[in-house]
């Protein structure tokens, strides 16, 4: 249980939501939508939010999860270089985890696994019935909210555009633009590491004092 639950804090606790305690309400990205910020209701609307950069959200409900993950800092993107037992060793780390459409019990799975360095792209179905791709720290899916952070409509990246051509036969998306609602540069990976790692500490310190004192108690 102590294995499993190692494992999970360094891959897949969600820590998000620290870093948000303090990013208020207003119009800037990955904030509490504020005064001006209006929600994307229909497809149509789309393009006309993105020439004006009007600040916008979208409403929390039937969301489908997409098969391509996004680093929550693109700066642990690349090769990284450490040593294990005097060797040199490297380990590329990729911006964006791909998986195959549709996407799998398994794949969804591994996706969570690693959901504290990666956020899921989803689909939100707007009333016109038609969908837009949205991309915001994806611990919020975990809280169920109704609505999501503010955002600013974006040219997709070559990943995304490819992942939503995929998805296109099956929902009517744009695959030209996606709602950015994540505030880009709140977490350094490092830092976030080390966040972890002073948490697994701290939990780990609590159950060996239970255990020892348990130990005692039979005794006496």
């Amino acid at each position: 249980m102590c294995a499993v639950l190692a494992f999970w804090l360094m891959l897949a606790a969600p820590t998000g939501w620290l870093y948000d305690l303090w990013a208020g309400a207003g119009t800037g990205q990955g904030q509490q939508p504020g005064e001006g910020v209006r929600q994307l209701q229909r497809q149509e609307d789309v393009r006309s939010f993105f020439y004006a950069q009007t600040p916008a959200t979208a409403a929390g409900d039937n969301l489908v999860a997409c098969p391509l993950a996004r680093l929550r800092d693109v700066e642990q993107a690349g090769t990284h270089d450490h040593r294990s037992y005097g060797t040199k060793m490297a380990a590329y780390i990729s911006e964006y985890m791909s998986a195959d459409y549709p996407l799998s019990s398994c794949q969804r799975m591994f996706q969570g696994l690693v959901g504290g360095f990666y956020n899921r792209y989803y689909l939100t179905e707007l009333e016109d019935s038609s969908y837009l791709c949205v991309y915001f720290d994806d611990y919020l899916t975990l809280m169920g909210a109704d609505e999501y952070p503010t955002g600013y409509v974006r040219y997709t990246t070559t990943e995304e555009r490819r992942m939503l051509n995929q998805m296109s036969e099956d929902y009517g998306v744009d695959t030209v633009y996606v709602l950015d609602m994540y505030r880009h540069g709140k977490v350094s990976w490092t830092l976030d590491i080390l966040l972890r790692l002073a948490v697994l500490f701290i939990v780990g310190m609590v159950i060996i004092t239970v255990r020892g004192v348990r130990k005692r108690r039979k005794v006496e």
